[in-house]
């Protein structure tokens, strides 16, 4: 009755949408399914990134990407950088990694080494590996994975070993790390 007054339930006011195309059988069906009662099975998708160049990696960091651009199910958490199965599947991630040629985040010395190891449930999944050995010579890479999930799985990033040097994320090349359900 509410809905159809104008209001859902969380007081929202459903805007450009008359009154008989509500007693439309085949429009209230695909509203009511959309609108109303949401699917439950939406697979899970997720694209986050680190927002500005950064340095001191420590052994076992985890990266967090602050910038998340799509969170279909809220299972990208940017403030502890992991991602929580919402159900059983079948799910693929990427990641990428950007080392420096420059002191991009103020550091002195090596330019940026770093190895991104993709972990579930506390095991290793895969790794890349960034290296520059010179000022100007930047590197890049990214890993892909396919990974069957249970309910509750965490999936994240974090390097081996101390990183060296700065690591950018700007317009130029960014940290990334995304992920969907598949099946």
């Amino acid at each position: 009755g509410r809905l159809l007054n104008g209001s859902s339930k969380n007081g929202t006011v459903l805007l450009s949408m008359k009154r008989r195309q509500l007693y439309n059988k085949g429009f209230k069906n695909r509203f009511i399914r959309q609108v109303v009662s949401p699917r439950r099975n939406t697979p899970a998708a997720f694209y986050a990134y680190i927002s500005s160049d950064f340095g001191r990696v420590g052994v076992n960091h985890v990266f967090r990407y602050d910038t998340v651009v799509t969170n279909q199910g809220n299972v990208y958490n940017k403030h502890t950088g992991a991602f929580t199965a919402p159900s059983n599947g079948l799910y693929a991630f990427c990641y990428t990694a950007f080392a420096s040629g420059v002191h991009a985040a103020g550091e002195t010395g090596d330019y940026g080494e770093v190895t991104v190891k993709l972990i579930h449930n506390g095991d290793y999944k895969g790794s890349i590996h960034v290296d520059t050995e010179s000022e100007w010579d930047d590197d890049m890479s990214t890993g892909f994975a396919i990974l069957m999930l249970e309910a509750g799985d965490v999936v994240l990033t974090k390097s081996k070993d101390a990183g060296q040097g700065s690591f950018q994320s700007s317009d130029k090349g960014r940290w990334s790390f995304s992920g969907f359900q598949i099946a």
